[in-house]
C-alpha cells in the first residue's frame, strides 16, 4: 500500500469520528500551547537579560586586574600586556592608565582664556596604547583617531566635554551651557569649539609654592558617551599613554616630588583591557589570563550565570507545559484504542484481503500522528496570538524598561523563535505516534477470523 493511499485512509477514518477527533485534538492544543507559551517565558527572559548585558557593556572585552595578595605575582607590566596580546584570538591588549594626583585645568585662547575646564586627572584623562585606541570600542561621532604622525599632547574627546566648559566669573548656572535639548528641542552651541579654539592643559600645583606645567592639547575627534567604558567618554579625554607619563613625570620633576622605585622602576599599572577577536573566544582568553594569575572581569561572565539560572527556569517551566501534553499523550491513547475495538471488523477483512501488517499498524500510527500534529500546528498558533497579547499588554500596562545607558528596552513577556514553533509541531507529532503505538501493536495482533465471526 502507498504512502498516500495509507494518508488518505488514515484522514477518512478521523472525519468519519469527528466529535471524538476535535475533542482528542483539543487536548493536544491545550498541551501544545502550554509547553510553547512556558518556553518562550523562558526565552523572553534569556532575550531581557541579553540586552542587559550587552547594555553593560562589550561581550568582546576583558578586564584584567592584579588582586593577587602572593609576593610572587608579577604585576600587570608592558611585559605581561605584551603576552597577552600575543594569545590566540586576542585582538588588542592595552593598560588603562590613569594619574591619580593630576590636578588639571584646560583653558580655552591659551593662559589668558575666558572658559576653563577642569578635573582630577584620574577621573577625567585617560591614557592607552596609543595603537589600541582605534580597537577598543570607542565610538566616533567625528573625527579621527590618534595616528603616529600626531604630536605630543592629540587627544580625543568625550561626547559632552565642550559642555564643561565654564566662565569662572559667572555664578551658576549662567556659567554653562546645557548640553541637552531646552523645552523647544533646540540644544545650544557651547562656549567653545574643541576642533578650531586653541586649548592649553595646566596641571596646577597642590604643593605649597609648587610650579604649573603646561601644554598645548589639539583635539582630531570625539567619541559617543559610554558609560561603560568610562566618565572619559562623556566629558573626559582619551590620549596617548606615553603623553600622559611624560606630563607627569614633568610635574613630578618640576616640583622635586620623591618617587619611590626611581627610573630604572619597571613600569606598573592597575588594570589593562583586552578585546577578544569573537565572543565566542571569551572564556577561553579569561582562562589563559586566569592561569597567569590575574583577575578577570567581563560581561559574558555575568552572561553566562544569567544563562544558567534562565535554564533551570526553563525546565521548570517546560515540566509544567509538558504536565498538560501528558494528559493529551493518554487522551490520544484511549482514543486510539476506542477505535480499535470499534474497527474490529474492518481490521479483519483488511487482513483477508492480503494487508500487510506493517500497512495496518502504520495506518493508526498515521491517525494518532496527525492528531498530534493538528494539536501541534493550531496550539503554536495560538501560542503566537497569546505571545502578541502578553506582550502589547505588558508594554502598555508597565511602561517603559532602560538599560545601563538609559535607553529604552523594549519590555517582552514572551518570545517565540521559528525553531520553538517547529519544534513545537515536531514534539506534539512524536507525542501523538508514541501514544498510538501500543494500540497499533494490538490492531495488529487482532486474528482477522475471530473479529470477522464476533463483530
Amino acid at each position: 500500500m502507498r504512502i498516500s493511499d495509507l494518508l488518505k485512509l488514515s484522514a477518512d477514518n478521523l472525519k468519519r469520528r469527528k466529535g471524538r477527533t476535535i475533542l482528542t485534538v483539543l487536548g493536544v492544543i491545550i498541551g501544545t500551547c502550554s509547553i510553547v507559551m512556558m518556553m518562550s517565558i523562558g526565552e523572553a527572559i534569556t532575550k531581557s537579560n541579553e540586552d542587559m548585558i550587552a547594555s553593560m557593556g562589550d561581550l568582546t572585552q576583558i578586564t584584567v586586574y592584579n588582586w593577587n595578595d602572593s609576593p610572587d605575582q608579577e604585576p600587570i607590566t608592558d611585559k605581561v600586556i605584551a603576552q597577552i596580546q600575543a594569545m590566540e584570538n586576542v585582538k588588542v591588549a592595552t593598560p588603562i592608565y590613569q594619574s591619580q594626583y593630576l590636578n588639571t585645568i584646560i583653558i580655552n585662547g591659551g593662559s589668558s582664556g575666558k572658559y576653563e575646564w577642569n578635573g582630577w586627572v584620574g577621573d577625567s584623562i585617560v591614557g592607552m596604547y596609543r595603537e589600541a585606541i582605534d580597537d577598543y570600542g570607542y565610538e566616533l561621532i567625528d573625527g579621527r583617531y590618534l595616528n603616529d604622525s600626531d604630536k605630543a599632547f592629540t587627544v580625543i574627546a568625550g561626547e559632552k566635554a565642550a559642555y564643561e566648559f565654564y566662565n569662572p566669573k559667572r555664578q551658576w548656572p549662567h556659567n554653562r551651557v546645557d548640553p541637552y535639548p531646552d523645552e523647544n528641542g533646540v540644544v545650544k552651541d557651547p562656549f567653545v569649539d574643541l576642533s578650531k579654539d586653541k586649548l592649553v592643559l595646566k596641571v596646577q600645583p597642590m604643593e605649597e609654592n609648587g610650579k604649573a606645567v603646561e601644554r598645548t592639547l589639539k583635539v582630531v575627534g570625539t567619541v559617543k558617551e559610554d558609560w561603560n567604558k568610562g566618565y572619559e567618554t562623556y566629558a573626559g579625554f582619551i590620549m596617548d599613554m606615553e603623553d600622559l607619563i611624560e606630563l607627569e613625570e614633568e610635574y613630578i620633576k618640576v616640583n622635586k616630588i620623591r618617587v619611590t622605585g626611581g627610573k630604572n622602576k619597571e613600569r606598573t599599572y592597575n588594570r589593562a583591557v583586552v578585546k577578544v577577536t569573537d565572543m565566542k573566544y571569551v572564556e577561553d582568553v579569561i582562562a589563559a589570563i586566569e592561569e597567569m594569575g590575574y583577575n578577570t572581569s567581563s560581561p559574558t561572565s555575568w552572561l553566562d550565570e544569567m544563562e544558567k539560572q534562565t535554564q533551570t527556569i526553563q525546565l521548570i517551566l517546560a515540566g509544567l507545559g509538558s504536565i498538560s501534553l501528558l494528559v493529551a499523550a493518554i487522551s490520544i491513547a484511549n482514543t486510539m484504542t476506542m477505535a480499535i475495538y470499534e474497527r474490529r471488523r474492518e481490521i479483519g477483512i483488511m487482513k483477508v484481503l492480503g494487508c500487510e501488517i506493517k500497512n495496518i499498524r502504520a495506518m493508526f500510527l498515521m491517525e494518532s500522528a496527525g492528531i498530534g500534529f493538528l494539536g501541534g500546528v493550531v496550539g503554536v498558533g495560538i501560542s503566537y496570538l497569546l505571545s502578541f497579547v502578553l506582550n502589547h499588554v505588558a508594554t502598555s500596562m508597565m511602561g517603559p524598561s532602560y538599560d545601563m545607558n538609559g535607553e529604552i528596552m523594549k519590555t517582552y513577556i514572551s518570545i517565540i523563535p521559528v525553531w520553538l514553533a517547529f519544534a513545537g509541531v515536531a514534539f506534539s507529532s512524536f507525542i501523538g505516534m508514541l501514544s498510538g503505538y501500543v494500540p497499533a501493536n494490538k490492531a495488529v495482533k487482532i486474528s482477522a477470523l475471530t473479529a470477522i465471526k464476533n463483530d
